[in-house]
């Protein structure tokens, strides 16, 4: 195993372009539970219960108990959450000037939070908000959501012109949503994460499933561009068609690991 550490760390010290993308795996690592694996949330919550489309407000307003639950194990989790050391090797690279981009399907901001400052969130991130009018895009700092989110929790009834009081508007005046992408609606950025994966010359592949489409077709974009594709997940290989090596460990115990191996490289 020291010896496929000390070979990723090869490759990625002598890296041109390096892109990670980052799935569910990563931040679980932070507490925060995947959708998709047995135990996960939509193994607990039924999707269809809790209401995913692009009208947050009339969502939140027919919440059923179950949604209640599910989002007050959201606020329990980030209230928790915080970077692991996996985010905060990959903020590592990127300071080393080795890391170009990460690119993530997670919407925690824990990349953010760990230093990271070249992200491309596909799935969108749960502190940005907005605008339904003009279109404005906007952050609230950790303990602002969460104290939105603990009202909402403790509301006897969730009405709609209680909920509408509640999201903050816009310096436009308008009504605001979690920029989230929800089931149907389309990924963001997705034209430039599709650009940086086919364009870099080493892809970490991390802690992702390789199920949740068109973010899934990533590392084979950069397969395709001539990249070395390198995954590093606890759960199994989801890309072994692809990747140049495979790593089944958790990415905050592998990355800090390569992470030494690269500054010994660099320093020699």
């Amino acid at each position: 195993m020291e010896g496929q550490f000390q070979e990723v760390a090869f490759i990625i010290a002598r890296a041109k372009n390096l892109v990670a993308f980052t799935g569910a795996g990563v931040s679980e690592e932070s507490g925060i539970p995947t959708f998709r694996d047995p135990g996960g949330l939509w193994d607990r919550f039924d999707p269809d219960q809790l209401g995913t489309g692009g009208d947050t407000l009339s969502m939140l307003s027919g919440l059923s108990s179950v949604g209640r639950d599910f989002l007050q194990e959201m606020l329990t989790t980030f209230e928790e959450a915080k970077p692991n050391p996996g985010h905060l090797a990959l903020a590592e690279l990127e300071r080393l000037g080795i890391l170009r981009y990460v690119i993530t399907q997670n919407v925690d901001n824990l990349h953010w939070e760990a230093g990271n400052t070249r992200i491309i969130e596909v799935h969108g991130n749960l502190y940005r908000f907005r605008c339904l009018v003009c279109g404005r895009t906007f952050k609230l700092a950790k303990d602002e959501l969460l104290a939105i989110m603990r009202r909402i929790v403790e509301m006897e009834e969730l009405d709609f012109a209680s909920l509408s009081r509640l999201i903050p508007k816009c310096q436009c005046g308008g009504q605001t949503r979690p920029d989230v992408v929800n089931f149907g609606e389309p990924v963001q950025d997705f034209p430039q994460a599709e650009h940086e994966a086919r364009s870099c010359d080493v892809m970490l592949a991390l802690g992702t499933s390789g199920v949740v489409t068109p973010a899934a077709f990533l590392p084979g974009y950069a397969k395709r561009g001539g990249a070395t594709v390198i995954e590093i997940n606890a759960t199994g290989s989801y890309f072994p068609q692809i990747a140049d090596s495979e790593i089944m460990e958790k990415t905050g115990e592998a990355l800090p690991r390569i992470l030494g191996a690269v500054r010994g490289i660099l320093d020699h």
